[in-house]
């Protein structure tokens, strides 16, 4: 409000041109809204009329009396089942039931197709009987076979008129759950469904499922095509020869519309397009009904004028009245916004700066890397909003994965490594930039990362840097997006608790190394003292030896026999038994003895 009253106020002038423009376009706009309001009205108006044609043209021919009567016939009469099954003989009987039904409904022609496909028996008006020839390959004979009454419509390659077709199977029993062995056709000019056309619209089209413009008010238009027509697309027409020579010499015009519900341009005015399904279980899929109405006929101007000129005085009232409200509201708003402005930022200078050092105060007194990281998710559940988040760094220089430090809020099947390059967080550690994804209000959006799989409305992942020294990376996600004072303090907060992590990981470094060198010491200690206990031993056996030979030689200068023969075996050289164990025994207490 304050920046409008501004704007008003010290751009008088352009602000009134502003007001006018605004109110030449309301009064345009409303103009348009009406138009379209009423336009789309006069669609659905049109659309509901548009079904009930579409069901009127159903009831003349799928079910219609026609139908209903060569349905029975294939479903009752004896002699027609008899004919299907390959009767040998024409009856005239079947000949007169074929005129009687040909007749009584205005059809062209009523035959009776054998299994086979040939033309059994036929009733003509213009007594030239089609009796003999092969229908096999028409569509319409084969979804008879497949017990499916059908209406199929077609151009005569003979005649060039176009034509309906109204078949219904014939069944070998009364049963329409039996075998079908036939069928019964009874064939009828357009000139009923051209009159049925001719007034219900400002242009009306029946159109055939490859897009053939089959019968319309305007006739010039028939044998038209919808959108341009690929090479591929008018071969599938020609093969089909339900066209007849329609399009052999030539190929086919384009529609000036498309056959969607849509308000669409044709020859300078607007025309309301409304399309429905015209279901004659045609094998090539559905018909379409096309009814198309002018709308510069339907929808009067001077209602439109009318209202654009109410709206326009309207908005002019409600601009004159908001700019005089405006240039009050400008005096009393400046002096009291520019003092709230600066004792906010004041403020909140002074509120973040007090947060950060307590946070940084808290994170150096953390012992270990988990306790670091998880005093570090808290600050920013605390002073950002955060309501989940977790943190990788490599224990040691050198690591190819990164290890969960921290998690906070989160689901306890955190992976424990991540290497580089595995999803957004390992990608985080390759790019080494701020990723931050955020989503509407009104979406529904799963995202996997390392926090598994969530809907929050933001996610930032931030790489943990100490100048251009990568330490790790932390995953955040918050109910809304950070704004730029949050992400400002974010970005305050992660260099400490990279140098704090770096500290950490550099004194873990300090003490693995001063245990292996005090364990290198402590082996090269007992190491000495093993040798300097083996010495000893060796001096031991040698002053032993020694005693026993000085024994041995006074027993011998007395006369006596030496009591430590063992000695004199070895001294001797010969290869006899030590004395058994009580012996040495003996001779060992009798040197202490002597000792």
């Amino acid at each position: 409000m304050n920046r409008i009253a501004t704007f008003v106020v010290e751009n008088a002038r352009l602000a009134w041109t502003l007001a006018l423009a605004a109110i030449a376009a309301t009064a345009f706009l409303a103009g348009e809204l009406t138009i379209d309001y009423r336009q789309r009205e006069q669609l659905s108006r049109l659309h509901t009329a548009t079904e009930r044609f579409g069901n009127e043209i159903m009831s003349y021919t799928l079910d219609g009396s026609l139908m209903g009567a060569i349905s029975m016939l294939g479903l009752t009469d004896a002699d027609i089942k008899h004919e299907a099954q390959g009767g040998d003989a024409l009856s005239p009987k079947l000949i007169n039931l074929l005129g009687t039904v040909g007749r009584s409904y205005d059809s062209e022609g009523v035959f009776v197709v054998g299994r086979n496909g040939i033309i059994k028996s036929s009733w003509d008006s213009n007594g030239k009987p089609s009796t003999g020839l092969n229908v096999k390959f028409r569509p319409y004979f084969q979804m008879a076979l497949q017990g499916t009454e059908n209406i199929y419509a077609a151009v005569s390659l003979a005649r060039g008129d176009r034509a309906l077709y109204f078949t219904a199977p014939v069944y070998a029993e009364n049963s329409s759950s039996s075998a079908r062995t036939g069928a019964v056709v009874a064939r009828t000019n357009l000139s009923r469904i051209d009159e049925l056309l001719k007034n219900k619209s400002d242009i009306a089209l029946l159109l055939s499922p490859q897009g053939v413009v089959f019968a319309s008010n305007r006739p010039e238009w028939i044998g038209f095509l919808v959108d341009t027509p690929s090479p591929e697309r008018i071969n599938k027409i020609r093969e089909l020869k339900q066209f007849g020579n329609m399009f052999e010499n030539k190929d086919p015009s384009v529609l000036p519309i498309s056959s969607h519900d849509d308000i669409q341009s044709l020859e300078g005015s607007r025309f309301a397009v409304a399309v429905t399904r015209v279901l004659w279980n045609d094998p090539s899929g559905d018909w379409k009904l096309v009814l198309m109405e002018d709308l510069s006929r339907t929808i009067p101007m001077n209602e439109i004028v009318s209202i654009s000129a109410l709206v326009g005085g309207l908005t002019l009232l409600i601009s004159l009245l908001i700019l005089f409200v405006l240039h009050g509201k400008y005096r009393q708003a400046i002096a009291s916004r520019e003092l709230q402005l600066y004792a906010a930022a004041q403020a909140a200078s002074a509120a973040q700066k007090n947060q950060l050092a307590a946070a940084s105060m808290r994170m150096q007194q953390a012992d270990s890397a988990h306790e670091l990281g998880q005093i570090f998710l808290g600050e920013t559940h605390r002073m950002l909003g955060i309501f989940q988040g977790v943190i990788y760094a490599f224990a040691r220089d050198g690591d190819s994965a990164m290890e969960c430090v921290a998690s906070y809020a989160c689901h306890s099947d955190l992976p424990l490594e991540i290497s580089a390059g595995e999803g957004l967080l390992g990608q985080c550690a390759i790019d080494r930039q701020r990723l931050m994804i955020e989503a509407p209000d009104e979406a529904f959006w799963k995202i996997r990362s390392g926090l598994g799989e969530t809907s929050p409305l933001m996610v930032l992942i931030e790489p943990i840097m100490l100048n251009d020294i990568f330490i790790g990376v932390t995953e955040l996600s918050a109910p809304k997006a950070l704004d730029e004072a949050q992400q400002n303090c974010l970005s305050e907060l992660i260099p400490i608790l990279a140098m704090n992590l770096e500290i950490l990981r550099r004194k873990r470094t300090t003490e693995a190394q001063l245990t292996a060198t005090v364990n290198t010491i402590s082996e090269r200690e007992s190491t000495k003292s093993a040798e300097r206990f083996n010495r000893l031993s060796l001096d031991y056996e040698q002053r032993v030896m020694q005693l026993k030979k000085e024994v041995n030689e006074m027993a011998k200068a007395a006369g006596q026999e030496p009591p430590y023969a063992s000695i004199l075996i070895e001294t001797a050289g010969d290869h006899q038994l030590e004395p058994s164990q009580p012996e040495k025994h003996r001779e060992n207490h009798g040197l202490e003895h002597e000792a």
